[in-house]
């Protein structure tokens, strides 16, 4: 497995299919009607699956923020930097061009080059990797001291998931205000998750807190899932507050799962043929990630979506071909040359 740290591999391959789950749960939870029997079922999945981008970026953190790892500038830049802008401008193409065939009787110039600059919705993803890349070498320094970086994670859990949840659940406005004031950015954002799945790889959590951990990360879930209810109840419109990556309960549930897969699927002894399809499959993620919107769109366009039967069973049956496609698709690209770059 050339050194391969396994469980980060299964964690990815675990992410990325609760990437595609959540993109086929969400299509049509803000359509149907509130508190119906399909609205509740897509709360459920898309609940159920809120870390799966947390987990990418703390994957990466493990990685590239590993000390035991050499990192110069120049290989962020022209290694990393240019294979993420190469895969953004390749796929922004593809989707700009896909959505102009499909969706307009003539080729519109204007909305072709605004989705060529802008992506596809799920590309946002490359531009804030981009922005973590960018300051690495910043955090790096950082994470140096485990003393320092602990504060910066305390920071991190007070000014991006403690006090913008407070505001937005109870709209304080002035409390809004008064953060505001303070002008802080400097552990906004992605970063949290990002530095925090460094310190979680390196220093990890003792075996008591395990279970605790674990059990914090269900009640996470369901939390989610019940307060999500609750205030679109209230609002009489579906709201996404805990459907934020930054919301408290999607953090718990992140951690818990990286924790869960470091801890407990590291335990597990996979044959070698199972390393391989592991590692294939992992290896194949950023290409699914990229490519798994043109199914979504091309079932869609073909009738079949999470409402033509039984939800409980048509966002999962999607979900898994979807994936299978995706990655099939990836695995073709990687073997191809000239093609393997955009992914």
């Amino acid at each position: 497995m050339n050194n391969r740290v396994v469980y980060a591999d299964v964690l990815r391959i675990f992410a990325t299919f609760s990437v595609v789950l959540l993109h086929v749960a969400a299509s049509n939870w803000s359509f149907v009607g509130l508190e119906s029997f399909e609205w509740n079922v897509f709360n459920f999945y898309d609940s159920l699956v809120r870390f799966g981008v947390p987990i990418f970026v703390m994957i990466s953190g493990s990685f590239f923020l590993n000390l035991n790892k050499a990192l110069s500038y120049k290989e962020i830049y022209k290694k990393y930097i240019l294979k993420i802008l190469i895969a953004y401008f390749s796929w922004s193409l593809l989707y700009a061009l896909y959505s102009n065939i499909t969706n307009y009787d003539s080729f519109n110039i204007d909305i072709f080059i605004k989705e060529l600059i802008f992506g596809h919705y799920h590309m946002w993803y490359l531009f804030m990797l981009i922005g973590l890349y960018i300051i690495t070498q910043l955090l790096r320094k950082i994470v140096a001291d485990k003393n320092a970086t602990e504060y910066f994670l305390l920071l991190s859990i007070l000014f991006t998931f403690t006090i913008p949840a407070v505001i937005k659940i109870f709209n304080l406005e002035n409390l809004e205000l008064l953060i505001n004031k303070i002008d802080f950015h400097f552990t906004l954002g992605y970063v949290g998750y990002y530095v925090g799945g460094h310190y979680l790889y390196t220093y990890g959590i003792r075996e008591g807190y395990r279970k605790y951990i674990y059990i914090l990360g269900i009640i996470s879930i369901i939390s989610t899932m019940f307060f999500t209810d609750i205030i679109s109840i209230i609002r009489g419109e579906a709201s996404s507050i805990f459907y934020s990556y930054f919301s408290p309960t999607v953090m718990v549930a992140s951690i818990s799962v990286f924790i869960f897969f470091k801890y407990e699927v590291s335990k597990i002894n996979f044959s070698e043929k199972s390393l391989k399809i592991i590692e294939i499959l992992s290896s194949c993620s950023f290409g699914i990630y990229l490519v798994h919107d043109f199914f979504n769109i091309l079932f869609s366009k073909l009738g079949i979506n999470t409402m033509t039967f039984n939800p409980v069973i048509s966002v999962p049956i999607i979900a898994i071909s979807v994936y299978f496609f995706s990655f099939s698709v990836s695995y073709i690209i990687s073997k191809i040359p000239v093609l393997k770059k955009i992914l």
